[in-house]
């Protein structure tokens, strides 16, 4: 080596960090620190820049060298420089010096020494140690690139998650962390506004924010984007913008002049449009023969455009494939339209702020995607699957509805037995994130819109789909009692066929679907054995009446108030129908039929207080009560929590949520069963305040705790743990349904669950369901009923309070 000092450059985020100790043969009077002030220079060499791996990964070797090496930390490169001695400065008599390994060179003053990297990275904590210091380095952004880069940070330190993307896009998010400032500012921004050409100044005004940037760093920013393949540059490609492209982003004046150049006289911007869009479209004119042009309309209109637009940028398509499949895989478990709506960016501000909290606390350890995907192409796969959903329900006619769903069950039929098994192998609550489980759904929902077209094929085609649906087994087996019921009702009504849609629904309700799921085919298998007009053998017939019969439930069965009133005239008889009644003033006041029927009950005397609450009261005390056992995390059970922003534990809809859960849940019911009052009011009131207000859950705190208080005062102990219990065991089936209106009386503790019925209003069957339980349970519930007609229905008990 030569005596010159050589600058050193080693800006690279993946490359090897050598060890901190650095040879530099000083003396016994020279002393090591590590100094907190770092030289930087404005050039940098950009042959060490490129990421190939994960910048967050550090190494330290232990390579003997005399060069210096900047530490890595997760920070945008800058550029520096840096000397490094080559001789040993021992000069006689000169002043005690100290060693600077940041700046590299002696100096005259100690400063404050730097914790040790090595043994901070070499401990168990490494991983909190790099979260804070990437926050640390980060810390000058706004919170929305925050968001993103947090995310990019987070996926390049999982090596389950980088194995999801294909190896084109793990390199260029390898290259976020070294953008030049503010150049992620500018992604960001680009990645959630609408997918358009932006203009120079327009991207130096999002790029700047509320700084200012000169135009020599915007210069250098831009050029390293599209460099590193993040921004596409309108001067790379000159046929990349479209005519509409180009009339999008220049002004009225700019088209006028450019109209003006054309010989073109306009006014508006939407004749200046259309004035050079049919310029554009007209062939050439004989008169450019004789002038000697030798440019068609088309390339003089679009050369004017593109010059009186100048540069212009846009994000890449690469850039927009990346990140968009990323916020999907770092959001996985999140319902995916709060990013299709652009909303995402809200909601976390709004969790960082508080106003919206949600039950997972940020030191809980999640599981990923890497619970259902083990390779990018099984990823991919879902990724593709979800696109075609996002295409159904965004599709604007029937006819391209079906022709989606025509694809899809061709998709699905292809599915190899690898897959299938696969699928099976999955628990119940990360089936939903297959490929198979989308291309059911869509065809579900392709029913309805094939029996719009009235057409024989199309008729065909949903009694295929539906004997598709009721023949597999993995997926959405809650819904087979519906599709069982659907099918006979198109066999009847379409095929004129009532001896195949009879022995339908006899294969329905002789399968091993749950009883409460065979009361949805009830209704249809008794009208259909009832019908005297019915092509029905008799053996048959009474067979299914026989099954139609079994553990039905009748809307007669319970007791029924019928209240008599005339309902307000409605404006084209739409909206909810208004009962008129007056105030303790005098004054009219308008109620929907659930408030009036709750003054009704209240002003009869037996009762002081009421809610319309349908299912919220009883989920509220549910969670309440059950808080820590529904947010447990279960040793050995794994993808129930995939994202600090659901609400919700993955399997809460499904029957693992009980399955995984029964010990602890019934021993809980146990505890509510033999509570005291007292004990069942303290256990409320405790887990009410530790929740904090903004959250997002389960309990629906405008009913207010005293109201929940006061409503389990009254059902006691026994009664909530037998309520619990149905929440508890069945979910998905059991939080709706729930009857309109919890009416109590707080000095007797008389309580009644009351469902609200108008003129024309018929029960569901899990609202009769819900009615059963109740009445079996030991509580009070009945029908309402409210209007001018309220015996009209042969199905309705007689009035017994008028």
């Amino acid at each position: 080596m030569d005596g010159t000092p050589k600058k050193r450059y080693n800006l690279s985020l993946k490359s090897s960090t050598p060890n901190k100790i650095v040879k530099t043969h000083q003396t016994g009077d020279v002393i090591d620190l590590c100094s907190d002030d770092e030289d930087t220079d404005s050039n940098t060499d950009k042959s060490n820049s490129a990421i190939k791996s994960s910048p967050m990964c550090l190494r330290f070797d232990d390579s003997d060298t005399t060069n210096s090496t900047i530490l890595y930390t997760p920070k945008t490169p800058t550029n520096s420089y840096e000397s490094t001695p080559n001789k040993k400065i021992n000069t006689p008599g000169t002043s005690k010096k100290f060693f600077s390994p940041t700046k590299n060179r002696l100096v005259n003053t100690p400063q404050k020494a730097k914790k040790n990297l090595h043994s901070m990275f070499s401990s168990n904590d490494a991983t909190m140690a790099l979260d804070e210091l990437f926050c640390e380095e980060f810390k000058s952004y706004d919170d929305k690139t925050m968001f993103l880069l947090k995310i990019i940070h987070n996926y390049l330190n999982d090596e389950s998650l980088r194995k999801l993307l294909p190896e084109p896009l793990d390199n260029l998010l390898s290259k976020c962390l070294e953008v030049v400032k503010p150049g992620m500012r500018l992604i960001c921004r680009l990645f959630w506004r609408k997918r358009c050409w932006y203009r120079r100044e327009d991207a130096k005004k999002i790029a700047s924010g509320d700084n200012n940037i000169d135009d020599p760093h915007f210069e250098f920013m831009i050029n390293a984007l599209v460099e590193q393949g993040f921004i596409k540059y309108s001067e790379n490609d000159v046929n990349c913008m479209t005519f509409d492209d180009y009339v999008e982003i220049l002004k009225l004046n700019e088209l006028k002049d450019v109209c003006k150049d054309l010989n073109i006289k306009v006014k508006t911007k939407q004749e200046a449009i259309t004035s050079l869009k049919n310029f554009i479209s007209r062939t050439v004119n004989i008169s450019n023969y004789f002038k000697g042009e030798k440019s068609s309309n088309a390339n003089r209109g679009m050369e004017k455009l593109r010059l009186k637009a100048g540069k212009c940028y846009r994000l890449s398509e690469k850039a927009d494939v990346t990140f968009t499949k990323l916020y999907y895989l770092m959001y996985f478990g999140m319902d995916y339209s709060i990013i299709r709506e652009n909303k995402l960016e809200l909601i976390l501000l709004n969790s960082k702020t508080k106003k919206e909290i949600y039950p997972i606390n940020d030191d809980v350890n999640l599981d990923n995607a890497s619970v259902v995907f083990n390779t990018s192409d099984e990823f991919e796969s879902y990724i593709n699957a979800y696109t075609i959903s996002e295409k159904w329900h965004t599709a604007n006619t029937t006819d391209e509805k079906i022709v989606i769903s025509s694809m899809v069950y061709s998709l699905y039929k292809n599915l190899s037995d690898v897959e299938w098994n696969y699928y099976k192998s999955l628990p119940s609550w990360l089936r939903k994130y297959t490929p198979g489980h989308i291309y059911i759904k869509i065809l579900e929902k392709s029913v309805p819109e094939l029996k719009k077209m009235k057409d024989k094929k199309y008729i065909k085609q949903a009694l295929k789909i539906l004997s598709t649906l009721i023949q597999q087994s993995a997926f959405r087996q809650h819904k087979k009692s519906l599709w069982y019921a659907e099918k006979a009702l198109i066999l009847e009504k379409h095929e004129n066929s009532y001896q195949k849609a009879a022995e339908v629904l006899l294969e329905g309700l002789k399968s091993d679907i749950e009883e409460d799921c065979k009361c949805e085919m009830r209704p249809r298998a008794f009208k259909l054995a009832t019908q005297k007009c019915t092509e029905l053998n008799d053996d048959l017939r009474h067979e299914l009446l026989e099954c139609a019969l079994l553990n039905s439930i009748k809307e007669n069965d319970f007791e029924a108030k019928h209240i008599y009133k005339q309902p307000t005239e409605t404006c084209n008889n739409r909206g909810k129908i208004k009962f008129e009644t007056l105030t303790a003033d005098g004054s009219r006041m308008f109620l929907d039929a659930e408030e009036y029927c709750i003054e009704e009950y209240i002003n009869t005397g037996e009762y002081t207080h009421g809610g319309h609450w349908e299912g919220r009261i009883i989920t509220t005390i549910f969670f309440v009560l059950f808080w820590d056992i529904i947010y447990v995390r279960l040793p050995g059970v794994r993808g129930l929590f995939l994202s600090h922003l659901q609400v919700f534990p993955q399997d809460l809809f499904t029957d693992g949520f009980y399955v995984n859960r029964k010990a602890l849940i019934d021993d809980r019911l146990r505890e509510i069963g033999n509570a005291t009052e007292s004990e069942l009011l303290t256990w409320i009131q405790e887990t009410w305040d530790s929740r904090p207000e903004g959250e997002v859950s389960g309990i629906t705190r405008s009913i207010g705790v005293e109201r929940v208080k006061a409503v389990c005062r009254c059902l006691g102990g026994a009664a909530t743990s037998a309520l619990c219990a149905r929440l508890a065991k069945d979910y998905r089936r059991t939080h709706s349904g729930f009857p309109d209106l919890t009416i109590w009386n707080q000095i007797t503790k008389q309580i009644k669950f009351v469902e609200v019925k108008t003129d024309s209003d018929k029960p569901s069957v899990k609202q009769l369901q819900w009615l059963k339980y109740l009445v079996g349970a030991g509580l009070r519930a009945e029908f309402c009923y409210v209007g001018t007609n309220t015996t009209r229905c042969r199905a309705r008990a007689a009035p017994q309070h008028v």
